[in-house]
């Protein structure tokens, strides 16, 4: 599905009154969600293991933002972001963004407690997130949840399987609970933005043997990255409509910006996305 991107029209996205909570809300794409919404008049709560100045960030353009330090993993941490957002009058929105890129391998190198950190964050996070917020709307028979999607969330990744197999996890949950809360008035949309570039796309950690197959992802990024702002986009349409899910790659579009990045010259070699590349020891 695509949406007609009309992000300045305030009608359509008027939020005002409303709560927004964003985990993984202090940098990259969580912070352009955060603060996409706040510019459309929502209060918006961040939640992230490390808040550093995003709070004050968002604030200084005009934004009410709140924010606390959160590992979605944890399920205390995740009601006391709640908590948060009840004394603000929420959450009307809650966007389940934090997430763990994990390890460029294949499955029988990957350590169990880097495969147990990836878990912990994209999937019970996700978890978390919905239990938290889902018993609030459901009482007030209004709302919208966002869980983010990935690469891997519609078919196998091969040498991706922590992170791949995490995102099918998300999507099959997400589309359970959508079904369950059919008609009460909440609705639970899944969100794949495709290629953002942000510091967790850039640094990737390699398996020892598998760095070469990871030297080409800067012209992968070339091609169809988007910085986080036009990526969060979507985000309007969805806690705005009833949609269920948005996919930025679909074929189509890929052409497109395929095209696009070529004639814009962004796969010459100093407007490439830096790569931070560890060797996994």
């Amino acid at each position: 599905m695509s949406f007609r991107r009309s992000v300045t029209d305030p009608a359509r996205y008027d939020l005002t009154g409303k709560v927004a909570v964003v985990t993984g809300g202090t940098k990259g794409l969580g912070l352009a969600i955060a603060r996409l919404l706040g510019a459309h008049g929502a209060t918006v709560v961040v939640g992230a293991r490390t808040l550093g100045d995003a709070v004050a960030r968002l604030a200084d353009e005009g934004i009410e933002a709140h924010g606390l330090a959160c590992d979605v993993g944890s399920w205390d941490d995740v009601v006391a972001l709640a908590d948060v957002a009840l004394a603000h009058g929420g959450p009307d929105i809650w966007v389940n963004n934090a997430g763990s890129a994990g390890i460029y391998g294949p499955a029988h190198q990957v350590p169990p407690e880097t495969f147990e950190r990836l878990v912990r964050t994209n999937i019970l996070g996700t978890f978390h997130g919905c239990r938290a917020a889902l018993p609030v709307m459901l009482e007030r028979g209004s709302g919208h949840v966002v869980n983010l999607y990935g690469r891997g969330a519609t078919k196998p990744v091969p040498l991706q399987s922590a992170y791949a197999s995490s995102k099918a996890w998300v999507r099959t949950f997400t589309r359970t609970v959508q079904q369950e809360v059919k008609g009460t008035g909440v609705q639970v949309h899944g969100f794949n933005p495709g290629l953002v570039m942000t510091d967790m796309l850039g640094d990737v950690t390699v398996a020892p043997g598998y760095e070469q197959k990871v030297t080409a992802l800067p012209v992968v990024v070339g091609l169809w990255g988007q910085l986080p702002d036009v990526a969060a986009e979507p985000v309007l349409d969805l806690v705005t409509g009833e949609a269920g899910e948005y996919r930025d790659l679909t074929p189509g579009r890929a052409l497109t910006r395929a095209a696009r990045s070529v004639a814009d010259g962004r796969l010459r070699k100093d407007r490439r996305m830096p790569m931070r590349g560890t060797v996994l020891e």
